[in-house]
């Protein structure tokens, strides 16, 4: 495939990967594990900006496993296939923190990044309930996406897909920003036609 490039994992495992530019900024990562016998197919993850608008940490990454709506995973395709027999979708999103990748470790190993809930899996692309993942797919996609996002952070395009994102994000904020200025517009108006009525009302036991 053109424009084919490699990473290779904290654990040493190697993917091929093609990157594409989604509609808002997004780096769109078609997977491919590398092994003796060839390239095996794994599936699509998506890395953007943190989607919170008033986020609390700045600089976080979401990981979204599979391509598709960021809201409903049953309308994604291409879910990376890293799971057990039971379970081989991969599903659901992780916000990750870049910074892991420099921290210290305990073992003296490559850092890895942190996922801050359980990971899930399905027994089909779409129309599946999510379950928990075991423990060693867990420790599969850990390792995958600590070497895709540090692939991420490497790539030249990735400061332009992140002011485009941000260019996306500040639309929603300012969107957010105007409908509390509308209530609190409201509550001005409120508030003055109270204000008005409580004016009458003294002038009236003024002349009264």
């Amino acid at each position: 495939m053109s424009g084919t490039q490699t990473f290779t994992t904290p654990a040493g495992h190697t993917y091929a990967f093609a990157v594409e530019t989604g509609e808002n900024g997004e780096a769109v990562y078609d997977l491919s594990r590398v092994l003796q016998d060839g390239a095996f197919p794994v599936g699509t993850i998506v890395v953007h900006p943190n989607w919170e608008l008033f986020p609390q940490t700045e600089g976080l990454l979401n990981v979204q496993f599979g391509k598709g709506l960021g809201t409903d995973r049953h309308e994604r395709t291409d879910l990376p296939q890293l799971g057990d027999m039971e379970l081989p979708y991969v599903v659901g999103s992780h916000l990750v923190n870049p910074a892991d990748l420099t921290a210290e470790t305990d073992n003296g190993g490559a850092p890895l990044l942190k996922f801050r809930k359980n990971m899930l899996g399905a027994a089909y692309e779409t129309n599946a309930p999510a379950m928990h993942a075991s423990k060693e797919t867990f420790a599969k996609v850990q390792d995958l996406v600590t070497g895709l996002v540090t692939a991420y952070r490497a790539d030249k395009a990735t400061p332009a897909r992140e002011a485009a994102y941000a260019k996306f994000l500040n639309g929603q904020r300012a969107e957010a920003v105007q409908a509390e200025i509308d209530k609190l517009d409201g509550k001005v108006k409120a508030l003055a036609f109270l204000r008005a009525e409580m004016v009458d009302k003294l002038n009236g036991y003024k002349t009264a």
